[in-house]
């Protein structure tokens, strides 16, 4: 099935949009008093937004955001009058993510930079390694409802490019190629890694094709890098996700994208 099914789509107004969904929101009370961040780091595991929460002075948001978005506020340099949030505990995969930045988008945000664990795709790229997102291969449904064609979807060249040089600077070994972005996490088979390899991706995970459709879609800032929890390399599945390098790896592009914001 192609999808969308009905290509005219594109011609059409969909019935509400988010800025619709958060002036409801915001007629209810429910969207408090502080303003939208600037930037926000969104992410999917448990393990960095507790590393968070216990290394760095935060406050939740109010209201409707106020158990996924968390101001950071013990930054120094990051700009006068400019704020940086994470967001978590959405749920993982591209619809979530998508509802997520869709929302933040909508709400004033502007600058995204997504971190999460991927699964490697070959031997060059083992567990423990990060890798910044130059493209993403589609292979998730949402997409498809804000880009016609299946061509890759692309981050944002200049948030990507001072990602890039915040690692460099912080001295941050990594490997930057495409992503396969999946919806069906126990669907992937040996057949499509074999063919994603060939076409160049490092690495496979659920969200940024999404991410980087929608960013491109609302003219807003997004950018995506991963540590490697996993591999596929030699067609048998082999989890590191409890390995030390994997955790830390989370925790350091935290810090990178940090920078890159600045």
């Amino acid at each position: 099935m192609i999808i969308p099914r009905f290509p005219e789509k594109f011609s059409s107004q969909p019935f509400f949009n988010p800025k619709d969904f958060l002036s409801y929101m915001e007629a209810l009370g429910e969207l408090g008093d502080r303003k939208a961040p600037d930037c926000v780091i969104i992410i999917y595991q448990k393990i960095l937004y507790n590393y968070i929460l216990s290394s760095r002075k935060t406050t939740p948001a109010k209201g409707y955001f106020g158990g996924t978005v968390s101001f950071i506020d013990d930054l120094e340099d990051f700009g006068e009058g400019r704020s940086l949030a994470i967001a978590a505990n959405f749920g993982v995969g591209a619809p979530a993510a998508a509802v997520m930045i869709e929302e933040l988008i909508a709400w004033g945000a502007s600058k995204f930079i997504a971190i999460g664990y991927a699964g490697s795709l070959c031997e060059e790229v083992p567990p423990g390694s990060l890798v910044l997102c130059s493209k993403a291969f589609r292979d998730e449904g949402t997409s498809s409802h804000y880009i016609a064609g299946s061509e890759p979807a692309l981050p944002s060249p200049e948030l990507t490019t001072r990602l890039e040089k915040s690692l460099i600077a912080l001295d941050m070994p990594f490997i930057k190629g495409a992503t396969w972005t999946t919806d069906a996490i126990y669907r992937e088979t040996p057949f499509e890694v074999v063919n994603y390899r060939r076409d160049g991706a490092l690495v496979v995970e659920m969200e940024a094709s999404a991410l980087f459709s929608i960013g491109n879609f609302r003219n807003v800032e997004v950018a995506g890098c991963f540590s490697v929890s996993d591999t596929l390399a030699e067609l048998a599945w082999r989890p590191e996700f409890h390995a030390e390098t994997s955790r830390d790896g989370l925790a350091r592009l935290f810090h990178a994208a940090i920078d890159a914001f600045r």
